[in-house]
């Protein structure tokens, strides 16, 4: 799989200028160095148990003048993680938010965590100039009031505005055969954001598909 994962991000150097990656510990921390040498890494971290913890990583090709990178949600314990990161374009600032949204419980449905989870990043953001991108693992079902409300603030839900039917893959489903469930990950961005594309490609180096945005600067 590690080969797989450094494949596939080598392939998409060409024509991506920013990743937002999920886990950047363990085995994926030295991937990341390697593959990404020429570009601006930035990540944060959190500890979950005493062996295990979250990592989001963002990666900006160098050039891109990145203004800050840090935490989300960093002392609150009791909900998900993430990594904002602003960068300065010709058009103006880009203000990305990199989530990891809580696991349990397994339904993936509400919880008062997280419709406060969702709560606390649309804060966040609020606070923040340019235009915004919000993205990553949420492990929450679409129908959730913790994802509509992203919605209901502005932001266009790109799985929903594609139609995208699936952003999981067999790796999951064979792990848990009895709660197939396709949806955990998100795309939101604010109005002003000019989407030229946006895609859900089946490719399995991880049991989560990669979202690829393309935008106008």
């Amino acid at each position: 799989m590690e080969e797989k994962i450094r494949s596939y991000l080598v392939k998409e150097l060409t024509e991506t200028e920013v990743f937002c990656l999920q886990e950047g510990d363990g085995p994926m921390k030295k991937i990341i160095q390697e593959v990404f040498s020429n570009y601006q890494i930035s990540s944060a971290e959190r500890d979950i148990t005493d062996d295990s913890h979250l990592c989001p990583t963002n990666c900006f090709k160098n050039g891109i003048e990145v203004v800050v990178s840090k935490g989300i949600m960093e002392n609150n314990f009791d909900l998900g993680f993430g990594l904002y990161s602003q960068i300065k374009t010709e058009g103006g600032l880009i203000n990305f938010a990199n989530i990891h949204g809580l696991p349990r419980p397994g339904h993936k449905l509400d919880t008062p965590e997280r419709l406060r989870q969702s709560e606390e990043i649309i804060r966040f953001m609020d606070k923040v100039e340019g235009k915004k991108i919000i993205g990553g693992d949420f492990n929450i079902l679409p129908e959730a009031e913790s994802i509509k409300m992203f919605e209901k603030n502005g932001y266009v839900d790109l799985i929903k505005e594609f139609g995208i039917k699936n952003t999981r893959n067999k790796y999951v489903w064979d792990k848990y055969p009895e709660t197939k469930l396709y949806y955990s990950d998100y795309l939101f961005v604010s109005p002003e954001i000019k989407v030229k594309s946006f895609e859900v490609p089946d490719v399995e180096v991880s049991d989560h598909l990669p979202l690829i945005l393309e935008i106008e600067d």
